[in-house]
Formats: C-alpha cells, sequence, structure tokens
C-alpha cells in the first residue's frame, strides 16, 4: 500500500495539535460524528507515522489501527458501541503485549522487577475496585482487564532502558481505569478530558519508545 509521504516531524506536529483541538472541543457540545472524527485524528496521525518510518515494527502499525478503530466505534450511536470498542482495544492491548515480549530484556534487572511488582498491584486494586460494579458485562471487562494487564506486564519487560513504553502503558492503565470509574462506579466532572489526556499521552509515548528502541 503506498502511503502518501511528509514528514515525521510535521505528521507528530499534527498529532500534537490535532489532541489539543480534540480535548478543547470537548468543552463544547459538538454534532457525533464531527466529534468522532476529531477524537480519531490523533490516531490516525500516529498510525501514519508507523507506517512511514522504517524504525516502526508492524505490530506498532497493528496495535495503533486497532485503537483508532476502537475509539471511532465507542465515539458512534451504536447499539452496543461500548462493547464493540472494548473488543477493538482488546485486541490492540493483545498486539502490544506480544510485541513488546517479542523485545523483551534477555537479561532481567531490579528495575524489571520493580516494575513487574507496580504492575501487579496497580492491577488487582482495579480488578478489587471495578469488577464488583460491572453488573452483566463483568465477564467482557474481566477479559479486558487481563488484557490490558498482560500489555502493562509485557511493558515492564521492554529491553529498552527509556521509560516511554513503560510509562506509556501505565498511562493507557490509568485511562482505562478512569473510564470504568466513571461508568461503573461514579461518574465524575472532567472525566472525558481526563481520560483522553492520558490515552493520548500513552499512545504518544508508546509509539516514540518503540520506534526509539527500533533505531
Amino acid at each position: 500500500m503506498h502511503i502518501p509521504t511528509l514528514s515525521i516531524t510535521s505528521l507528530w506536529r499534527t498529532f500534537y495539535v490535532s489532541s489539543a483541538i480534540y480535548l478543547i472541543s470537548l468543552f463544547f457540545n459538538l454534532p457525533i460524528y464531527p466529534a468522532a472524527l476529531l477524537k480519531v485524528i490523533p490516531l490516525l496521525s500516529l498510525l501514519w507515522i508507523s507506517l512511514q518510518s522504517i524504525a516502526a515494527p508492524k505490530f506498532l502499525s497493528i496495535a495503533l489501527a486497532f485503537s483508532a478503530l476502537g475509539d471511532l466505534l465507542l465515539a458512534l450511536p451504536l447499539t452496543q458501541s461500548f462493547v464493540f470498542g472494548l473488543s477493538a482495544f482488546l485486541v490492540a492491548q493483545l498486539v502490544y503485549a506480544f510485541g513488546f515480549l517479542a523485545r523483551k530484556a534477555v537479561a532481567l534487572e531490579r528495575q524489571h522487577y520493580r516494575r513487574l511488582i507496580f504492575v501487579a498491584l496497580v492491577c488487582v486494586c482495579m480488578a478489587t475496585l471495578i469488577l464488583p460494579n460491572t453488573g452483566g458485562l463483568i465477564l467482557p471487562v474481566a477479559i479486558y482487564l487481563l488484557a490490558i494487564a498482560s500489555m502493562a506486564v509485557a511493558a515492564a519487560l521492554f529491553a529498552q532502558r527509556s521509560a516511554a513504553v513503560f510509562s506509556g502503558a501505565l498511562l493507557f492503565v490509568l485511562s482505562d481505569g478512569l473510564i470504568a470509574i466513571n461508568k461503573f462506579i461514579i461518574p465524575f466532572v472532567g472525566s472525558d478530558l481526563a481520560i483522553m489526556a492520558t490515552y493520548y499521552s500513552a499512545q504518544a509515548l508508546i509509539t516514540y519508545g518503540v520506534m526509539r528502541y527500533h533505531r
């Protein structure tokens, strides 16, 4: 597939600007379809970066594509939009997990074990807090929690010493945790802004960290 060429710097600039525009748009009551388009542009920018860069492995493009699909499904007025969006993100998390594990550190250091312990504590706390409140959605939510926990564990074992990939994974967990708290436990003011700001930051850090490792 031919990808129109733009400089990587321009594409990163597009990501930052489009992310800011969407976050600002949350303060306004935009129609559903324009809002959905604005929401997905930042992920399409990252996807374009990964497709155009020789430093990006295929798993990164696949995970970003499913993430963009999940964003779109969650934003559209579908009957089962939450379940469909969750399914798309489930695939993205598993692709990230397998991609990170394929680049696992050869020799685990103390830092890796500290990260694993932290991830385990966070995920156990999330499951304990969220699952009892999910009602009929307990099974798909539990499966998704396992997937994002697997992604975070794999990121903790990532070979690169840089904190970008692991920090991105933690922000992804935080973003999904905020979604669950807002949906299943207690809706809170500014939830959309907090969820999307952490989510965009997570995807950007993961993209940057993976591409830096491959360079």
